[in-house]
């Protein structure tokens, strides 16, 4: 259970960094894509965690 908290904490962490990285800049994409894309990447890592998916 830790270790699953420091993966999504890791993996949040570094979605924020690379979104920092990117408005510093001047990018064309806007600020919502990058929330909708960030949303959307947060909840399939969530979902990945909680369900724990294998493959058989």
């Amino acid at each position: 259970m830790k270790n699953d908290i420091i993966t999504l904490a890791v993996v949040l962490g570094t979605l924020v960094a690379g979104t920092a990285f990117l408005l510093s800049s001047d990018s064309p994409v806007s600020v919502e894509t990058l929330v909708g894309y960030g949303s959307v990447i947060a909840l399939l890592a969530v979902a990945a965690l909680d369900y724990r998916l294998t493959w058989k």
